[in-house]
């Protein structure tokens, strides 16, 4: 490992502290420190991406996350924040394809299964709502909002007792759990 690498490492666990910490600015600015030593890190870029996708600032986020393409065309992350943002805006049909760009990179990307699930709960499309949070299901067993999801389009579609079985389930994971998306 070379310091460079050694160093990159380190800006980016302190960027993600800072970030989950609602410290916006700080992360930032350890993510422009990879910048510094390599111009190139489209991690870095993805990474400031998802904090301007969290401060609502989609122009700069959007830029942040085309910034990083170009760098590494592949790079599932960009495509899952992409979605994300699309997602926000309203751009529905956008998101899928940004989404399934994601899975297509990264096919263990969890969140984009269920993000994607959730376009097509939007669109109505229950069937494949209900097979992407299966998916995500399947690959991250304790993940809470991918059951509540599920139980909701399954409740939607009729099936009561099997939609509820999959809401308690997730209010097990995570009894504090506020209504996440759908």
């Amino acid at each position: 490992m070379t310091v460079n690498s050694e160093l990159v490492d380190e800006y980016l666990l302190a960027g993600e502290n800072f970030q989950e910490s609602g410290k916006f600015d700080e992360a930032i600015a350890q993510y422009q420190k990879i910048l510094a030593l390599e111009p190139d890190a489209a991690v870095a870029h993805s990474k400031i991406a998802e904090v301007y996708y969290t401060q609502q600032k989609y122009v700069q986020a959007i830029a942040e996350c085309y910034q990083t393409l170009r760098q590494q065309p592949n790079f599932a992350p960009a495509y899952k924040t992409l979605g994300n943002i699309l997602q926000a805006q309203g751009k529905t049909d956008a998101a899928v394809r940004a989404y399934s760009k994601a899975i297509e990179f990264d096919p263990k990307l969890v969140a984009a299964y269920v993000n994607l699930g959730s376009m097509f709960y939007k669109q109505g499309l229950l069937d494949e709502a209900i097979t992407y949070y299966q998916k995500a299901i399947a690959m991250q067993p304790d993940l809470a909002a991918a059951y509540w999801n599920l139980g909701k389009v399954l409740e939607q579609q009729g099936r009561i007792n099997e939609g509820l079985i999959y809401q308690e389930k997730a209010l097990k994971l995570q009894p504090k759990l506020e209504k996440p998306g759908t």
